[in-house]
């Protein structure tokens, strides 16, 4: 077995690999597919727990007792893909590497023989981890210990290489409630009618006329 530092390489002598991820928390383990621009040819060549399986490129869940393991048979692989990544991110929403030090395992996945290990340096603030990309070189697959943190998570690696990354849509806002509609004033009673003026009565008038009493 070599222990691996970062950026060392060496050439696998096996056609599958599978690259073990084992920390003291629980961890989400990935791989990508890329091709020799660096990028994913479509959000299929992203491997994870909800796409589990891919062209040449497996992931297996661990369960919490094992580690999460992404197997790559390199003799599978489509035309055209160069370059296996494989990520590394803690379970917990919102959880760094401070203090957790994961190890990479690379053994032969048929024989079980262990090819290498790699525990990258001293990660802090860092939400996800590129840990180990198994690579074509001169027509030889090989291995190197890469060790690169994310601040912005898995996320943040997968739109690097060309994965889009849908956002949680927003919380619907709540809508505050119609107010309640306002009864009309009643209508102002009607005024009574006015009282009719006193006039004298006058025959001229044609108003009622008394008889003059007797002198």
């Amino acid at each position: 077995m070599t222990a691996m530092t970062p950026g060392s390489n060496l050439p696998l002598n096996a056609v599958r690999v599978t690259v073990d991820v084992a920390a003291p928390v629980r961890l989400d383990v990935s791989a990508l597919l890329l091709t020799a621009d660096g990028k994913v040819r479509s959000d299929a060549d992203f491997i994870f727990f909800n796409q589990p399986t891919g062209p040449g490129v497996g992931y297996r869940s661990g369960g919490g007792a094992s580690p999460d393991s992404i197997t790559v048979d390199t003799g599978a692989l489509p035309p055209g893909i160069e370059r296996i990544v494989v990520t590394a991110s803690p379970d917990a929403a919102g959880q760094t590497f401070q203090g957790i030090e994961p190890t990479a395992t690379v053994r032969n996945a048929d024989g079980g023989a262990v090819i290498a290990a790699f525990t990258p340096p001293q990660l802090g603030t860092e939400t996800a981890l590129v840990v180990v990309e198994i690579y074509l070189r001169g027509g030889v697959w090989k291995v190197r210990a890469v060790g690169q943190g994310y601040a912005n998570g898995l996320a943040g690696i997968a739109t690097d290489f060309g994965v889009s990354v849908e956002e949680e849509p927003a919380p619907p806002q709540a809508v505050a409630p119609p107010a309640a509609p306002v009864a009309p004033a009643p209508p102002a009673p009607p005024a009574p009618p006015a009282a009719p003026a006193s006039y004298p009565a006058s025959p001229w008038l044609g108003g009622p006329t008394t008889p003059a009493a007797p002198a």
